[in-house]
């Protein structure tokens, strides 16, 4: 049975787990008092424990209220694709932040340097926003930097508007290594990817001898 009053799993945590969190606070500074430091590192390990089931309650209860990712990853300083990959398994039918807010969707493209052409067709290289632009905190985004940097390899990221162009969405084989969708966290955050201009190849040529013209992204 699913509750459906606002609080309700923060509130069955409480009723559950309560009393012993209070016991086990009590337990741990007894134990550090008398230099039981295993007893002690055992129930603070209790405790957090604890505390990481009291966090997936109230996220579970923002959820069940009706919050979507968006406002969710504000309040929990996360990037809504990372929120959505850390709690979606803690409610039933959750839609992805992409479903929810449409209107701040966005292509990512990634490649190998050494083995991929950034083609303007995939985008501005997400390098050249700003830093603290949300994307770099989507969570693929994140994870490529992290094994690149492990490998040794140089990657190359681009992000673009979807349907900029006809049939820019697909990805031919060999073009790239992957793509995929993701949101940004304003509206603003798209001014850039509506403004800036790409150079639309008509081939993909790795001698750079094909003929460019200039279109809006």
């Amino acid at each position: 049975m699913t509750p459906t009053r606002t609080g309700a799993y923060t509130d069955v945590f409480r009723e559950q787990y309560g009393t012993s969190f209070t016991e086990g606070l009590a337990a741990t500074a007894a134990a550090a008092t008398t230099g039981d430091w295993k007893q002690a590192t055992i129930l603070a390990s209790r405790l957090q424990a604890g505390r990481r089931h009291l966090h997936h309650s109230v996220v579970r209860d923002a959820l069940a209220a009706g919050l979507d990712w968006q406002t969710l990853a504000e309040l929990l300083t996360m990037h809504p694709q990372a929120a959505f990959e850390e709690y979606a398994n803690l409610l039933d039918g959750t839609t992805t932040p992409a479903q929810q807010r449409p209107h701040l969707v966005v292509l990512c493209t990634v490649g190998l340097a050494a083995d991929h052409d950034m083609s303007a067709r995939h985008g501005i290289d997400l390098d050249d926003l700003d830093p603290q632009h949300s994307l770099t905190l989507d969570p693929t985004v994140v994870r490529l930097r992290e094994a690149a940097k492990l490998l040794g390899e140089d990657i190359w990221i681009a992000v673009k508007l979807p349907g900029a162009g006809e049939g820019d969405d697909d990805l031919p084989g060999g073009a790239a290594s992957r793509r995929w969708t993701t949101v940004v966290l304003y509206p603003d955050e798209l001014g850039w990817l509506r403004e800036a201009p790409t150079l639309n190849a008509v081939n993909d040529n790795p001698d750079g001898d094909e003929d460019y013209e200039l279109d809006p992204l």
